[in-house]
Parts: C-alpha cells; structure tokens; sequence
C-alpha cells in the first residue's frame, strides 16, 4: 500500500514537472540559470521571473528523484515474497535508473545551449519515466500483490460474452496507438526545438492550412524545409487521432457491460480530442504560453490514458486466463524480433547524427525508415530459415513460425518484399554506398551467419559483422563515405556483439544443444574457454571505446566516460575468474554480463552524441 500511494504521488508530481517543462521551453526560461546543477552557484537563488520557472523545474525533478529513491527503498523490504513483489523491486529500480538518466540529460541541455536532439530527447525520456510509474503504481494495486480482482464483479453472462468474442487484436490496437502518439509527441518536440515552430505562419487564418512564404498562398505541402517539418507534425496527428479513436471505442464498445474498462477506454478518445482542439488553437493563437502547454498536457494525458488501458487489458486477459494472446499483428511484430532490431536501430541513428557534415531532416528520416525496413526484413527471413531449430529452444518456441500461428509462407514474403523494397530504394534516394552495405548486411546475416550455426562455434565472428554494419550505414547515409570514424564505429560494434553473445551462449547453453548450434560453452573445458573469451574481447572493447578521442577528437567528458564505464565492464568481466564452480553461479554472473552490455553500449554511444 506504501509503495502503490507513493507511486500515485509521483505520478502526478512527473505529470506537474513534464507540464512545468513545457512552461520553461515556452516562456524562453531553459538558459535562465546557466550554470547546472546550482543556479549562479547557488541552490536556493532568488527565486523571482525567469529564475523562479527554470530554477523551480529543477528543485520539482529533484523532488521526483526523492520520490523514486522512495520507490526503491519500500519495494526493497518486501521483494522476497512473491514473483509480483520482486518484479515490482526491478520496475522501481528502473524509474530511478530513468530519473537520474533524465537529470544528467537536463544538464546536458543546459551546458550546451539546447541542442535539439538533447532537448527532444530530455521530454522522450520523461514521458518513459512517466509511463513507467504509472505501471508501478498500476502493479501496486494488482491482484498479484493485494489480492483485489477487479473483475469479481462481473456477471457470468458478460464472463461466457467476453470469453467467446475477446481477440487480442484489440489490445495489441492500443499499443499501436501508444506507439504511434509517442513518435508524434517526439516529433512535435523535434518541430519546435528545431524552430519550426512557426514555420506556417501563426493566427487563425494558418491554424489548418500552411502559409507558403515563396507563393504567399495556403498550401497542405509547402516548399520550405521547416514548413514541410510542421506539416508532417500536423498530417501525422490526423493518423494518430484516427487510430486512437478507433481502438477506444472499439474498445469501449467490447466491454459494455464493464464500466470501469468503459470508462477508461473513453478517456484517450477525450484527451486525444482535446489535444487536437488545442493544437489547432496554439497555432490560432500566435504560440502563446497557455494553449502550448495545455497541448503537451494533452499528449501527456492521452499517452497516460492509453497505458493505463492496456495495463488494464493485460489484467482482463490474465483474470480470464485466456490462452491465446496473438493476433496476426503481434506475431507480424514478433517476426521482426522488436528487442533486437531496436537496438540495431538505435546503431544507425548513433552513426546518422555523430556524421560530421549537415544532416537534411527528410532525407535523414527516409533513409532511417528504409534502413529499418532492411534490418526488420531480415530479422523475418531468419526467423523463417531457423523455425525448425527454433522449435526446440525454450526461448523461440513460442514464436509464430515454430509455433505454428503463421504460414511458412507468410513470413517468407514479408521479409523478402521489405528487402526487395528498401534496398533498391535505399541505393535511388540515399546512396548506392549505403545500399551496398545494406544488400552485404542482409546477406552474410542470412546466408553466411545463419547456417554457418549449426556447423562451426566461429559462426560468432560471421555474425558479428552485419550486427556492425548499421552504425557505419547510418553514417553513409549523411557523408556517402567511409573513414575513420565510420571504422571506429565499425570496431567498437563488431567487438561489443562477441563478449556479449558469449554471454548468451553461457546462460542458453542447454537451448543451443537442443537446436545444434554449436556454442562454446558445449565444448570440453567451453566454460573456461567462454569466460576467458568475455574477458579478452571485453578487454578489447576498452581499448575500442577511447578510439574516437584519438579520430573524431571527441570530447574529454566523452573520454571519461568511456573509460569509466568500460573500466566498470572489464571489472565485471574479471569477475568470472573468481566464481563459485557450480553452473548456476556461473549462468548468473553471464546472465548479468549479459544485461550489463544491454546497458553499456547505449551509454557509451549515447556519451559519444551528446558530448562529441
């Protein structure tokens, strides 16, 4: 009960503190204090005008980091007691871990005069920490935890109704719809911290159409760069409050006899709807400060709306213990394997913004869009050459193929028709470079990598070249060369991909064996030979994360980091030498290594962005 009320405290100080951010951005008060953390070397200044908004958002985040420690510390007491508990102990570890991430990206954005990416990227960062607060309190209050079923209620007409018709479908329909807010709520970010702000003009007379400053006329697609940014923002909203819509009352409609789904599902609807009214009237109203905050809160609310309901449905499925959870969308976005082609992607934008020449926004997103089509085409070609191996590990089975949710067939055409499309394209509109490395990426992951599994342990250093390549593309997508720097990152993903699968393949062994892929650790003495492989390639690793201080002159903040962070990794890595015997330690240490490096490169890579 402690941690669900501090949690709804913290909720609703995140929201107050997300609105003030938006109040700062707008009243031109972000450079207010120029120095960070103190305000003109002082914790407490005099707090009056622009001072009193800056400094004020500051001392409210600290606020919500004693909240978050709070978090921590009461989920801690009672983490033993059940799956729930302790999966309420990681929740409030991450909040905290997003918290402090979400200060130093503050500071960021003061030391060096909101840069845009930073800037963009501060908001994206709140509105995670947002939603994941909002599942810590949502958790807090579950069945799992307090014994409390929201649905007893319900009559068994309504149960027998619900059974019978429910499709998952629908709750994958807000995930759609969550996903989609959130790039447009990033977008917007993007629009105004790029000055694109009024790029269509402002007053009543450009609150729709746009304002062509070379033709002087109202145009749905102008021909200046920022214009054209501002009318994405605003076509994109129209398919976001679309799909918003549908699937609220779609729901809504599903559960007519449950009021309390009822009125959940209405509340994206209304917000989503307000949000749109007052979008429109922030441009009527020449940007000024009220209805330009009141338009994030609106985003806020609507995102917060849509989360809770699919927390909510994801109650519904588990009360019912309805066994099929897919819908031909979700195994779709299963084949792509979401987790790992994030991370990819998240590669190519590293190597796309760290360029060292002018990167042109449209051109910029068609070539990450068709990059991700690349990388997603492929993640289901393989999923298609490796579903009867897939069929017999524990971690893959349930995936559509090895599953038998969907036809050989299907998957076979999807990811052949996105590779048939992006890399064409890629090689048209961006550059015949880029697309090359996309066509060798796609082909030694699915024709030299993929097979060469089951035949031979050196398959892991196949596979780590086209896990390489993305960062490089990203790269060559804005400069259309390779150099150094492009080399750099090469390495430095080529090095990380070894220590880190070798991890998997320490705490998977058993899975691999089962499917014939032959591993390390599966040799005789493999377990030695592994861990010696994660120290030797981690220890490689340090090496190739200060590269880009001797290259690119990156910075000395970006330096110390990769030192310390890789400092901490090698450690870590020793630490291998000096476990228990017995498998489950040894499968415990890797499966933290493991997670470890899931933390390590983004951190490493974002150092490298936001203090190059």
């Amino acid at each position: 009960m402690r941690v669900k009320n501090l949690s709804l405290v913290a909720v609703i100080t995140t929201f107050v503190l997300i609105i003030w951010g938006a109040v700062v951005h707008n009243t031109e008060s972000s450079l207010a204090c120029p120095d960070w953390p103190l305000c003109y070397d002082r914790f407490f200044p005099k707090m009056e005008g622009a001072i009193l908004i800056e400094h004020g958002h500051r001392l409210l985040a600290t606020l919500v980091g004693i909240f978050s420690i709070g978090l921590v510390v009461l989920s801690s007491f009672e983490r033993k007691k059940s799956e729930a508990h302790t999966r309420l102990f990681k929740m409030s570890c991450l909040a905290l871990f997003l918290v402090i991430a979400q200060g130093a990206l503050g500071g960021i954005t003061v030391i060096y005069r909101l840069p845009t990416i930073v800037s963009t990227s501060h908001l994206g960062l709140s509105l995670l920490f947002f939603a994941t607060l909002i599942y810590i309190h949502h958790l807090a209050g579950s069945k799992a935890i307090t014994n409390n079923d929201r649905f007893k209620n319900i009559s068994e007409e309504t149960k027998n109704y619900i059974q019978t018709n429910w499709r998952p479908v629908t709750r994958h329909g807000i995930l759609l719809a969550l996903t989609l807010l959130y790039m447009q709520i990033l977008l917007g970010a993007f629009m105004r911290h790029a000055g694109a702000g009024a790029a269509c003009g402002i007053g009543p007379n450009n609150s729709l159409l746009c304002m062509d400053f070379e033709t002087q006329g109202l145009t749905f697609w102008p021909n200046f760069a920022q214009a054209q940014l501002h009318m994405i923002h605003r076509l994109f909203a129209i398919v976001v409050f679309v799909v918003v819509s549908f699937f609220s009352i779609r729901t809504r409609h599903f559960f007519k006899d449950v009021k309390f789904i009822r009125f959940a599902s209405l509340l994206p609807f209304l917000f989503i709807s307000f949000q749109v009214l007052i979008g429109i009237l922030t441009v009527a109203l020449n940007l000024s400060v009220v209805p330009t905050t009141l338009h994030l809160a609106g985003a806020a609310l609507s995102l917060a709306a849509l989360w809770k309901l699919n927390l909510l449905l994801e109650d519904f499925e588990d009360s019912f213990s309805l066994g099929n959870r897919h819908s031909f969308f979700s195994d779709l976005v299963d084949l792509t394997k979401p987790r790992l082609s994030l991370l990819v992607m998240v590669t190519v934008l590293v190597g796309t913004l760290i360029a060292p020449e002018k990167i042109y926004f449209f051109k910029a997103l068609l070539s990450f869009f068709l990059i991700t089509m690349v990388v997603i085409g492929a993640a289901a070609l393989n999923c298609y050459i490796e579903r009867e191996g897939d069929a017999k590990m524990i971690r893959t089975k349930d995936r559509p193929l090895p599953a038998k949710r969907m036809r050989p067939k299907t998957a076979l055409w999807f990811g052949l028709l996105l590779l048939l499309i992006s890399i064409p394209s890629i090689c048209i509109f961006i550059n015949g470079l880029t697309g090359f490395l996309a066509f060798l990426a796609a082909a030694l992951y699915l024709y030299a990598y993929t097979p060469m599994k089951k035949k031979s342990e050196l398959a892991v250093y196949i596979g780590a070249i086209p896990g390489a390549l993305p960062p490089v593309m990203g790269w060559t997508a804005v400069t259309g060369k390779i150099d150094l720097m492009a080399i750099t990152l090469f390495l430095i993903l080529f090095i990380w991909q070894l220590p880190h699968f070798l991890a998997i393949s320490l705490y998977h062994a058993e899975d691999y064996g089962a499917a014939g892929i032959k591993v390390y650790p599966n040799l005789k003495r493999g377990l030695q030979l592994t861990k010696i492989g994660i120290f030797f390639f981690t220890l490689l690793l340090f090496g190739a994360s200060l590269l880009p201080s001797i290259f690119s002159h990156a910075s000395f903040i970006y330096t110390r980091a990769a030192f310390i962070l890789s400092s901490l990794f090698l450690i870590y890595a020793g630490r291998g030498f000096f476990l228990k015997t017995d498998v489950a330690s040894q499968r415990r240490w890797a499966k933290n290594y493991f997670y470890g490096s899931l933390f390590y490169l983004p951190l490493l890579l974002g150092a490298l962005i936001f203090f190059k």
